[in-house]
This record gives C-alpha cells, structure tokens and sequence, in this order.
C-alpha cells in the first residue's frame, strides 16, 4: 500500500524548469512548491500555465533560512535540478536534515556527497525526474529507508565537524 504523492519542494532556478515540466510526465498527482525569486520565475509560471499544470505548481517567495525550516515538515521530498558542477550544495543536506529524501541531478560533486542517499536521474531530463518521483512515491517502503538515510547522512555534514576538516586541509594547503 502507497499513500498518495505529496508536495516536492525545489528552490527558484535556472534549470528548476525541469521539475515544472516532470508535471507533465508523471502518472502520479504530484504537486511541486518552488521557492525564490530568481529571475526566470515568470518563465517557470508561464511554462507551468502551458502544460497545463498551474495547480500543480506553486510559488512562494524567497524565505529566510529559520522560516524555511519551519516550512520543510509541509514536504514529502527535495528535487535538486542543478545542471551544472556543484561544488557542494548546502541545500542538499539541510533538506535531508530534516528527513526529506532528496532526488538530484547526477553530477560529480553531488553523487559524493549524497552516494545512495538520494534518488539520481539524469541532469536537465524530465522524464528521468518523472520516473525518479514515480517510483518513490509507489514506494513507501523506500521513501522510508531513504528518510532515514538522509538523517544518518546530514549527520555526517555536522557544521562542527566539517569547519574543523575545511580548516585542516587549509592549514595543510597553506604549510
């Protein structure tokens, strides 16, 4: 037994149009929350009104970190659209710190740090993205596993522990 998709969260950005058009392409009533205000936004509206899935879509304004988290509960997962290298993506560990299962663009960088935590599809592919959500939200079994890999994953981001090793290998590139 599944429960029904609920809402993805995924920030306001250039490559975000591919989360608005897996809408289009899913065979689940997925609903999509895209929050920021860049400056492609109206084009991300316009394209949600021509697939014809504005109720599906919403937009919320930039929100300030704290209100942000307070927000995440409202989620039933993160969609990471960035198509190009990522050095690190604070985004992507914040979201699984607060047990969202996290589906990404496959990139080196990203595929590091989230190893099998997160769900891939390809890079800029909205059917990749569509089947990704598809089978997770079929999948009660696996979003629950990938909760809690995403928990056990932030933790190994603790902000202590990782200043202390960025400060480490500064003092060692520096010496």
């Amino acid at each position: 037994m599944t429960s029904p998709p609920a809402p993805v969260w995924s920030s306001a950005t250039s490559s975000t149009i591919t989360a608005v058009e897996f809408l289009a392409l899913t065979d689940q009533p997925h609903n999509l929350t895209v929050i920021g205000k860049g400056p492609l936004r109206e084009h991300l509206e316009q394209r949600a009104i021509e697939v014809g899935l504005r109720d599906r879509v919403h937009f919320d304004p930039f929100l300030p970190r704290a209100e942000l988290w307070r927000c995440l509960s409202n989620f039933d997962a993160f969609v990471f659209t960035t198509r190009g290298l990522e050095a690190f993506g604070l985004v992507l560990i914040e979201a699984q710190a607060h047990g969202l299962p996290v589906a990404y663009a496959d990139l080196p960088g990203v595929r590091e740090i989230l190893e099998s935590t997160g769900i891939p599809y390809a890079p800029g592919d909205p059917r990749s993205l569509a089947v990704a959500l598809d089978e997770l939200g079929r999948d009660f079994h696996r979003r629950k596993a990938l909760t809690e890999a995403s928990l056990n994953n932030a933790r190994r981001y603790d902000i202590t522990t990782t200043s202390r090793q960025l400060r480490e290998l500064t003092l060692r590139v520096t010496s």
